[in-house]
């Protein structure tokens, strides 16, 4: 009883800027950090979710096509799927937060979701502030939104969960369709601290349908990750399907968009409906237009269905190759770095976010590996002599003292829960 009270206490103070946890096996050794004592971390986890993070600084550096018109290097592998991975991952932190595969129950649950609540507010706040400095799409302030909507879900169980994002894949992009038709746009210039107050409504609505990265079609991904942080992920027969079941998904949607392009003319109707000016562009950049055709598209961040599900069975494949990997202990020992920047990843992400498009250095290539080779050392000599990054802390002490102010909350009885109590 007392190991099964250790276990909610460890994940429901966990979470995805900082806190330390691990689903539990001998096969996944947690590691730890200085500066948070019995807190410990599920290495694996946070490889992929640092993969993301050297995936998304290349997306945010190079742009889907290149000076001569073609398809970029960066277009074709991590633009759309390094995003998606990232809010995959966010839902698997989720499910650590809620007790990973034995959810939390009653008060417990409840401080929990607390704990969720208030990383939304302040990540999404951060998210806000480098608005007004960022020179590309700041995903955070989306981020506190996903966060938020994911709440009443932490109490799901996996199958409701995968069906909750199969259910969106089919319905999201319907939406956006839509909204297309109407000529929806986003309302918002720059998502700024100032612009729920300025223009609220179209706040919202571009955080949920007209934004860069909309809770419509991205919560679909939290669902995915919500469900996948109920599973063993300790265990390598389920890491050996996360793998063969994501490059299964990820190569079949990706083989019929291809067909409904060519094969089935889609390309010409999309050209003819205004997509792109070239055929390059529609495959690999295309705008948004009102057209059926539309659905049949695999371009990056278009919320089309075969976009949705060819990038989230690429993340899903993503996490399983790491969690095999990482019960190397070679593996383990070289890719640590990896998963110390992924402990980090709001802080380096935020950072980043100034100097991604900047002119100072005008090479991408160069850009990148100044960011890079500035990112990681950052990242192992903050955790060798200070642990938690510093937004990170920020964060979990926020989120920390909401969970803290539901468990010390006496309830109609006047009894005050502890922290392993079930409510």
């Amino acid at each position: 009883m007392a190991e099964r009270e250790a276990h909610i206490r460890a994940n429901a103070a966990a979470g995805p800027t900082g806190g330390w946890s691990t689903p539990g096996a001998a096969a996944e050794a947690p590691v730890r950090t200085a500066g948070a004592p019995g807190k410990p971390r599920f290495l694996g986890v946070d490889v992929t979710r640092g993969v993301a993070l050297v995936a998304m600084l290349a997306a945010n550096v190079w742009k889907p096509l290149g000076p001569d018109g073609g398809p970029s290097l960066a277009g074709m592998t991590v633009i759309g799927r390094s995003a998606t991975l990232f809010v995959m991952v966010a839902g698997i932190s989720l499910a650590f937060i809620t007790g990973g595969r034995h959810p939390v129950q009653g008060r417990v649950r409840r401080a929990a979701r607390a704990n969720i609540a208030a990383r939304a507010v302040l990540i999404g706040a951060i998210g806000l502030a480098l608005g007004y400095v960022a020179t590309i799409s700041v995903i955070l302030a989306y981020y506190g939104a996903f966060f938020l909507l994911a709440i009443p879900l932490v109490g799901l169980r996996p199958r409701t969960l995968a069906g909750i994002a199969v259910g969106l894949v089919v319905v999201s992009p319907l939406i956006l369709l839509a909204s297309y038709a109407l000529g929806w746009e986003e309302a918002v210039d720059r998502l700024t601290l100032s612009a729920p107050l300025s223009n609220p409504g179209g706040f919202v609505q571009q955080l949920l349908v007209t934004g860069d990265f909309p809770a419509v079609t991205n919560m679909a991904y939290i669902c995915a990750g919500l469900a996948i942080g109920r599973l063993n992920l300790s265990s390598t027969t389920v890491a050996r399907r996360l793998l063969v079941g994501g490059l299964a998904t990820a190569v079949v949607t990706w083989f019929v968009s291809w067909l409904v392009l060519y094969p089935l003319g889609g390309l010409q109707h999309l050209l003819a409906a205004g997509a792109g000016a070239t055929p390059d562009q529609v495959v690999w950049d295309a705008d948004e237009v009102p057209s059926w055709w539309w659905l049949g598209v695999n371009v990056h961040h278009s919320g089309a269905p075969l976009d949705m599900l060819h990038t989230v069975g690429c993340a899903i494949a993503v996490l399983g190759a790491v969690l095999l990997v990482t019960k190397l202990p070679a593996a383990r020992r070289l890719l640590w770095p990896i998963g110390v920047a992924g402990a980090m990843t709001l802080t380096i992400y935020s950072t980043h976010t100034p100097f991604a498009l900047s002119d100072l250095v005008g090479e991408p290539l160069a850009r990148y590996l100044i960011i890079i080779g500035v990112a990681l050392p950052f990242a192992v000599l903050w955790h060798k002599y200070l642990g938690q990054g510093p937004l990170e802390r920020f964060v979990a002490a926020g989120a920390n003292r909401a969970r803290a102010a539901v468990l010390a909350a006496p309830d109609r009885h006047g009894v005050v829960a502890g922290p392993g109590s079930p409510g």
